[in-house]
């Protein structure tokens, strides 16, 4: 691809990213990613990534890499200070990557309320979730699961772990929507407080005791 179409590739991601950062990915259609772009081809989108989902995939190139640096480094720290058995650093390795993504700037921001909106599709399933959870998450993951079956059946542990990733990535989103509103009157806290606290709380929402057990059915 020459030099100009790689620029035209960018443009076009960099105002997709906009765009379904504001409105939802569904509120956006390919036509009006390209309009706002400014294209004259009314074929850019398709000839650069095919479809929707070839537009989304590329964007998932652009931002998990770097989120499963932060992830890797972290994990990394963690098991250096021998602390791989510790929850709270297990949380830390799958919350805190996306939630400090959000301090490096509104790409990022926009990237994580992608992330919110495509968790919240009716037909996500575990397997595609986990093709996307960077290595360093899987094996945080499969290391906070072994800790949860010792206290709560195997379905519920894999439950809360599923909406462990999915309310964090939600109040990660929600906090970029603070700060990028200019009208938000909401008081919330400094950037760091805000990551220690969320990984604070999911803690302990994750090994929050389960009341019922035995009502647990096997599927």
């Amino acid at each position: 691809m020459t030099k100009s179409g790689d620029a035209t590739r960018e443009h076009l991601l960099d105002v997709a990213e906009r765009l379904y950062g504001e409105r939802g990915v569904a509120g956006v259609s390919l036509r009006e990613i390209r309009t706002a772009a400014g294209s004259r081809n009314t074929a850019a989108v398709q000839f650069h990534f095919g479809d929707r989902d070839g537009l989304l995939q590329a964007l998932v190139d652009r931002h998990m890499p770097r989120i499963a640096a932060l992830q890797q480094a972290r994990y990394e720290l963690m098991v250096a200070e021998s602390r791989g058995d510790d929850r709270r650093s297990l949380v830390d390795v799958l919350v805190r990557p996306t939630a400090e993504y959000l301090a490096r700037g509104p790409q990022e921001r926009a990237w994580v309320k992608i992330m919110a909106d495509l968790a919240s599709l009716p037909d996500l399933h575990l397997k595609e979730m986990l093709a996307v959870t960077p290595k360093a998450g899987l094996l945080a993951g499969a290391a906070l699961f072994d800790q949860l079956r010792r206290a709560m059946p195997p379905r519920y542990a894999r439950e809360r772990l599923v909406i462990l990733a999915q309310s964090s990535v939600h109040a990660a989103a929600d906090y970029a929507r603070m700060c990028d509103d200019p009208m938000e009157s909401r008081g919330h806290l400094s950037p760091g407080a805000f990551v220690e606290n969320l990984v604070d709380m999911t803690t302990g929402a994750l090994f929050a005791p389960v009341s019922s057990p035995g009502a647990d059915e096997p599927r």
